[in-house]
C-alpha cells in the first residue's frame, strides 16, 4: 500500500469483508483473531498523518443519483471514496459498504487515530453481530448503544435515528456534525457529574470529532454556529448538560484560523462595515470576540477586534489601550476623506496622542489614502520627528507596494516617502521582499536598491538567513553585487549552501565580488558542486581575477590536459579560459600552459584511435585553437599548421585564422550564457 489511495482501498474491503463475516473473516473461525490484529495494524498505518478515518453517506449530488460516500480525515475537506479509488472499484465495495451502513441505519463510522487494540476488538465484534431489528434506525441505535456501553470512546457512530433530533431543513452537513456532537456529549455526561464538570476543557476534542472535516469550509461552520441554539435546547432536556451553551462550546474548540474565516465571512455578508449585523451573527460574533479577547495579541487577533469594534459587537472600553488607539485612528482618517481639518481624537487617559498620530499615518498609508498620510506625518513631525520612522512597519511598507506604480514620477515620489522611514523603512521592504508574492517583492527590490546604503545594509541583513524561495534569494542577491562591503561574505557563504544552483552560483560571484581573500577558499570548493553551472561560474571567477588561484588553476590545468574528453564541453572551455588568461596575467608559467593546451589539441594518431582515443568536442577543439594563438610559442605555431592540414574544415579554418593573425590576441569563442540572475528591467531608475 503506497499511496493514500491504496491505503483507503485496502482498508475498505478488508473492513467491510469484516463486518459482513464473508469466509474467513467471521468471528467463529479460528483464524480471526489475526485478521482483526491485521486491520488494526492497518488502520494504524492509514492514520499516519490524519487525525481520524471515517466513512459517511450524504444525500446524492444530482436528483436521482447514488447516494455520496465520503472518506473523512484524508484531507482539508472531505473527499469522495469514489474519487479516491476510480469508478472501477466504486461497482464493488463501496456499494457493498454503503448498503451495510444504511441497513444498519448508520451515516457515519469513524476511526480516531490512537485507538486502543481491546477498543478495537470489542467494536469488531460488536459490529460483526447478526441484526436484531429489522428497522435500519432502530439497528443503527442499537449499535451505537452497544458501543457507548463497551466504552469504546475512540469509534464515532452516528445513526440516522440521532440525525433526526436536529432540524430537518438544515444542511445535511450541520445536520450530522451536531449529531456527532450530541452524542458525544451525552456520552460525556455518562461518565458521571465530574465528567460533565471538565466539559469545557474537553471543548477542543469535541468540536474536533464534530467539525474536522470543516475547518476551512467557512460556510459550513458559519451555518453550525447560526443553528447552535437547537442543540442548545436538546441539551436542556439533560439534567447532567444543562449548564452546557453549545456556541460557547463550539468556539471555544474551533481552531483560531477557523474562527478568523467564519468572521470574515460574516462580516462580508452582514453590510455596513460599521453596522452590528442581525442575530443570529451578532450573537455569533459576540461569542468569538470573547474568545479573541483571551488570546494573547497577535496581527490576525487584533485587527479581528478592531473589526468587532466598529461594528459595534464589542465597547471600545473593553479593548486593550492598544486597540483603543487603532479604533480611535481608523475614524479619525475616515473622517479626513471627506473633512481634511478633523483633529486627531485624544482617546483615554492611558492613550497617547503621537502613537494615535502613528497608527493613523500607518492606516492611511494601507487604506491608499497617501495625501491623508503625508499630512499625519507632517503633523508627526511637528511633535517628534524621531517618531516618523516607526510608522514604516512591514504591514505598512507592504501595502504601500502592494499597487506598485508604473510611472517614473511616481516610482520617485514614492522612493522620497519611504526614504523618510531611513532604517526602518528598508528593514520592513527587505522583509517584504522575502515573504511576499513575486511582483511585490520585485518592487521592494527596487525600492532597496534606490535607497543606496540603507538599503544595501537592509538587504544583507535579510540575505544573512534562510531563505527557500529561490527567486527571494536571487532578488536579495541582485540588490547587493558588486556593492557589497568585505563584511558582507558570511551572508553570501550562507546562501552557498542553497538549494538551488542559481542562487549558489551568483552568491559566489557575489562574494568574489566583495570579499576575494574568503571567496579562494569557496570559490576552490565550488569545482565539486553537482551543478554544472557553479563550476564553470568558479573557474570563470578565477580566469578574470585569479580568486581561488592556488587551487583552482592546477585542477583547471588537468582538466585540460587529462580530463578534457571525460568532462563537460562547457566546463573544459572554462577551465582553457583559466589557463590562458592566468597565463597572460603571469600566474601561470608558460611551459604548463603550453603543454596542458597543445596536449588537448593534438591530433590523435594511429595508435591512440587503436586505443579508443577521440577528439574532443568542435566547441571545446576551437576555443583551445584560439588560446594555442595567443601563446605565440613555436610549438604552439607547429601545431597550428599541422591542424590548418585537418580533413575538419571548422578546425583547419580556426588554426588557419590564428596563424594569418599571429601575435594578435584573438578573443575566445564566447561562452553560453549560464548567468541566472534576475532581471534588472524592472530595477532602473525610469
Amino acid at each position: 500500500m503506497n499511496t493514500l489511495a491504496d491505503q483507503v482501498v485496502e482498508f475498505t474491503i478488508t473492513l467491510g469483508r469484516a463486518l459482513h463475516r464473508v469466509g474467513q473473516f467471521d468471528p467463529s473461525k479460528t483464524n480471526f483473531p489475526r485478521v482483526r490484529a491485521r486491520l488494526l495494524k492497518e488502520l494504524g498505518r492509514l492514520q499516519r498523518t490524519q487525525p481520524e478515518i471515517g466513512y459517511l453517506i450524504g444525500p446524492p449530488a444530482v436528483a436521482g443519483g447514488p447516494p455520496e460516500i465520503w472518506v473523512d480525515g484524508t484531507s482539508p475537506q472531505r473527499v469522495e471514496l469514489r474519487r479516491i479509488v476510480g469508478p472501477a472499484i466504486g461497482g464493488g465495495f463501496i456499494l457493498q459498504l454503503l448498503e451495510f451502513m444504511q441497513h444498519r441505519g448508520l451515516v457515519v463510522l469513524a476511526f480516531s487515530r490512537g485507538i486502543t487494540e481491546p477498543e478495537w476488538n470489542d467494536f469488531l465484534e460488536i459490529m460483526s453481530a447478526p441484526s436484531v431489528d429489522k428497522n435500519p434506525a432502530g439497528e443503527g441505535k442499537r449499535l451505537a448503544r452497544a458501543i457507548l456501553d463497551k466504552k469504546v470512546t475512540h469509534v464515532s457512530v452516528v445513526c440516522g435515528a440521532e440525525q433526526s433530533q436536529v432540524q430537518g431543513d438544515l444542511p445535511w452537513q450541520v445536520r450530522l456534525a451536531y449529531a456527532r456532537l450530541l452524542r458525544d456529549l451525552r456520552a460525556e455526561a455518562s461518565a458521571g457529574p465530574v465528567a460533565s464538570a471538565k466539559l469545557p476543557e474537553a471543548s477542543e476534542r469535541l468540536t474536533a470529532g464534530m467539525a474536522y472535516s470543516y475547518f476551512r469550509k467557512f460556510d459550513v461552520l458559519r451555518q453550525m454556529l447560526f443553528h447552535s441554539q437547537i442543540v442548545e435546547r436538546i441539551l436542556q432536556e439533560t439534567p447532567a448538560l444543562r449548564q452546557v451553551h453549545a456556541l460557547e462550546l463550539v468556539v471555544h474548540g474551533l481552531p483560531i484560523f477557523s474562527l478568523h474565516g467564519t468572521t470574515n465571512l460574516i462580516f462580508k455578508e452582514s453590510g455596513s462595515a460599521n453596522e452590528a449585523p442581525p442575530e443570529p451573527a451578532a450573537s455569533v460574533l459576540r461569542a468569538i470576540t470573547e474568545r479573541l479577547l483571551k488570546l494573547p495579541s497577535s496581527r490576525q487577533v487584533d485587527e479581528t477586534l478592531r473589526a468587532m469594534c466598529r461594528r459595534k459587537i464589542v465597547p471600545i472600553t473593553r479593548l486593550p489601550v492598544e486597540l483603543q488607539e487603532w479604533v480611535l485612528a481608523e475614524s479619525w482618517v475616515d473622517a479626513l476623506r471627506t473633512n481634511s481639518g478633523a483633529e486627531p481624537p485624544r482617546g483615554s487617559k492611558d492613550s497617547n496622542r503621537l502613537r494615535i498620530l502613528q497608527k493613523g499615518a500607518r492606516y492611511a498609508f494601507t487604506q491608499k489614502l497617501p495625501v491623508q498620510a503625508t499630512g499625519i506625518l507632517e503633523r508627526i513631525k511637528d511633535v517628534d520627528r524621531k517618531a516618523v520612522p516607526s510608522v514604516f512597519d512591514v504591514a505598512t511598507v507592504e501595502a504601500v507596494l502592494a499597487e506598485f506604480p508604473e510611472g517614473a514620477e511616481e516610482k520617485r515620489g514614492l522612493l522620497a516617502l519611504l526614504e523618510q522611514g531611513g532604517d526602518t523603512a528598508a528593514d520592513s521592504a527587505a522583509s517584504v521582499l522575502v515573504s511576499s508574492e513575486h511582483k511585490v517583492s520585485e518592487a521592494a527590490a527596487w525600492i532597496l536598491t534606490q535607497m543606496k546604503g540603507v538599503g544595501l545594509a537592509a538587504a544583507l541583513r535579510a540575505l544573512d538567513q534562510d531563505i527557500d524561495k529561490e527567486e527571494t534569494a536571487l532578488l536579495l542577491l541582485t540588490c547587493v553585487t558588486g556593492k557589497a562591503p568585505e563584511s558582507a561574505a558570511p551572508a553570501f557563504v550562507r546562501q552557498l549552501a542553497h538549494k538551488s544552483a542559481r542562487v549558489r552560483r551568483n552568491a559566489l560571484t557575489a562574494l568574489a565580488s566583495a570579499n576575494p581573500a574568503v571567496a579562494d577558499a569557496h570559490v576552490a570548493d565550488a569545482l565539486a558542486d553537482p551543478d554544472e553551472s557553479v563550476r564553470i561560474r568558479a573557474l570563470l571567477l578565477c580566469a578574470g581575477s585569479g580568486v581561488g588561484g592556488e587551487q583552482v588553476i592546477p585542477r583547471a590545468i588537468k582538466i585540460v590536459s587529462k580530463d578534457a574528453r571525460g568532462a563537460p564541453p562547457q566546463v573544459v572551455r572554462a577551465a582553457i579560459e583559466v589557463v590562458i588568461r592566468r597565463r597572460e596575467a603571469g600566474a601561470l608559467s608558460l611551459p604548463e600552459a603550453e603543454a596542458a593546451l597543445c596536449r588537448l589539441a593534438t591530433p590523435i594518431g594511429l595508435f591512440g584511435r587503436l586505443f579508443g582515443q577521440t577528439s574532443p568536442p568542435a566547441a571545446v577543439l576551437a576555443t583551445a585553437i584560439a588560446a594555442i594563438g595567443r601563446l605565440g610559442t613555436d610549438r604552439a605555431t607547429n601545431l597550428l599548421s599541422r591542424l590548418k592540414r585537418s580533413k575538419d574544415p571548422d578546425v583547419a579554418q580556426a588554426a588557419k585564422r590564428e596563424l594569418d593573425h599571429r601575435g594578435s590576441l584573438t578573443p575566445l569563442a564566447p561562452l553560453l550564457a549560464h548567468d541566472g540572475t534576475v532581471s534588472r528591467k524592472s530595477f532602473s531608475g525610469d
